[in-house]
């Protein structure tokens, strides 16, 4: 008897193993703590906006309280390829940036094979766009610029689950193809 499998149940079991992969990508990978010391203020999930007047969203990242303006460091080697300035920076030509709507001083850092950390509420940024930087380097410091009820740090990782699908299996396509069948 042929059975073909409930395309629900696949999309089910395809997303939980992309999940699983994720999270060894990260446990493999030599990730350090942004902060020397914090404490975590808010975790991921939904919740009230602390400023939007009672709404629920979802809150991607992680909110860690520090020391004052405490030094902010890359969590692993990689490439800075997002940077706002801090608001009010003064602009080569006249002029101040204004930072990131939401995040003000905000940097993002590229780790490789799908991995990225982000950096929010930023009072100080050391870096710029294309930089080099190393696991621990300072980048910054935490502050309370762009929308933010205290000073803090807004910190995501984010995992690009396609670097699953994209990386080579092992085997060859015409097996790859039988496997999805």
């Amino acid at each position: 008897m042929n059975k073909r499998l409930d395309p629900f149940a696949f999309f089910a079991i395809q997303a939980g193993v992309v999940l699983l992969l994720a999270l060894v990508a990260c446990l493999a990978y030599p990730l350090r703590a942004p902060m020397l010391r914090y404490t975590v203020t808010s975790g991921t999930g939904y919740r009230v906006k602390p400023m939007g007047g009672g709404e629920e969203a979802l809150h991607r990242g992680v909110d860690l309280v520090g020391p004052a303006g405490c030094a902010i460091l890359a969590a692993a080697p990689g490439v800075v390829v997002e940077h706002w300035p801090v608001p009010g920076t003064p602009r080569a030509g006249g002029g101040t940036f204004k930072g990131h709507p939401v995040f003000g001083g905000y940097i993002v850092i590229d780790h490789g094979n799908g991995i990225l950390s982000l950096y929010g509420h930023l009072s100080r940024t050391f870096v710029h766009t294309g930089q080099r930087v190393a696991a621990g380097e300072v980048i910054g410091r935490q502050g309370r610029t762009g929308i933010a009820t205290g000073e803090h740090l807004h910190w995501e990782l984010v995992v690009n689950p396609m670097i699953f699908f994209e990386a080579p299996l092992g085997i060859g396509e015409a097996e790859r193809r039988a496997l999805l069948r």
